[in-house]
């Protein structure tokens, strides 16, 4: 179902904006996305690549427009040795890059079959690359964890995937054995559900190395926009430490899935609207009536840190 755009919604912030998070898989389509976030304030972008021909065509098509983390893969870090990840770690910043990406779903266990045990963020066996990263002093955006609903469905086997709540311990500790690594968690820590934000308030308290973003808008609009009075006094509580991110990939050519991204998070963030339908479907709530957005409302001065001095100053641009 092919769902339109509610279109008498004002955004009132006039900055720029900096969306930390973007995948760009191959480049016929980035044309596409940069032409959509313009048209939604956007003036700067993170591009998590994929491989070196996206990252050489994008820094020579769009060189002022993107920034760009390398992304490693969780089947070359389990199954390289540790010589190797360790030289593509190390000569990241040299090939142009202000960060680095990895991913820890739940899913690495189905991936990766001969090595299933080795799948814990905070195992032995992963210290060397986090140190690596650590000691280059680049960020690293990693992705821990899904949201609630998954583990009630795709992730329901307990003793194969293990439950979200040790996920998000395993990761904690990994926080606290990197302690110098700027980790951008991407999706809110994988907690913008309200029964986990004052979860995620301890850890941000607790960690001063985390940044989360806000990557996913309808698993953003859908959790968040169920309180909206917690969720707007968790944003400006933490709004050092939280970016606007979409999490927008180019292997898209409708030009509805990137406007419908943008348009949602924006709304959620500037408006007091109630009860806006999410322009795209939602397939977790798809069966119980959709996803709406109700808007938080942020100050101002707020915003300008979550949309753009956050990013400039976590990738290290100011000057």
């Amino acid at each position: 179902m092919k769902l339109v755009m509610h279109t008498t919604v004002a955004f009132g912030y006039n900055g720029p904006i900096f969306d930390a998070h973007t995948h760009i898989i191959g480049t016929d389509r980035v044309g596409l996305l940069d032409h959509i976030a313009e048209s939604f304030g956007i003036t700067k972008t993170l591009a998590i690549i994929h491989s070196q021909g996206d990252l050489i065509s994008a820094k020579e098509r769009y060189p002022e427009r993107y920034v760009f983390a390398k992304y490693f893969s969780g089947a070359f870090i389990l199954t390289s040795s540790p010589s190797e990840v360790t030289k593509e770690v190390r000569i990241l910043q040299d090939e142009g890059y202000v960060a680095a990406k990895t991913h820890f779903a739940p899913f690495w266990i189905q991936r990766i079959e001969e090595r299933p045990l080795v799948r814990r963020v905070d195992a032995d066996a992963f210290d060397y690359f986090f140190n690596e990263i650590e000691e280059l002093g680049t960020p690293l955006i990693i992705h821990i964890s899904d949201p609630d609903t998954y583990y009630a469905t795709r992730y329901s086997d307990v003793a194969l995937y293990g439950t979200k709540d040790e996920h998000i311990d395993q990761f904690d500790r990994r926080l606290s054995r990197n302690n110098h690594l700027r980790f951008q968690a991407a999706h809110f820590a994988a907690q913008p559900e309200i029964h986990r934000l004052p979860q995620l308030s301890q850890m941000l308290e607790h960690h001063k190395n985390l940044f989360i973003d806000m990557s996913s808008a309808r698993w953003m609009a859908r959790e968040l926009g169920k309180n909206v009075e917690r969720s707007r006094d968790f944003f400006i509580a933490f709004a050092d430490r939280i970016l606007f991110a979409t999490d927008c990939v180019t292997r898209h050519s409708d030009p509805e899935y990137y406007r419908g991204r943008y348009f949602t998070l924006r709304t959620l963030l500037e408006t007091d609207v109630r009860g806006v339908p999410l322009p795209f479907e939602d397939s977790d709530t798809a069966a119980t009536g959709g996803t709406f957005i109700n808007g938080l409302d942020l100050p101002d001065n707020v915003l300008r840190r979550i949309y753009w001095e956050n990013a400039v100053k976590l990738y290290d641009l100011e000057g």
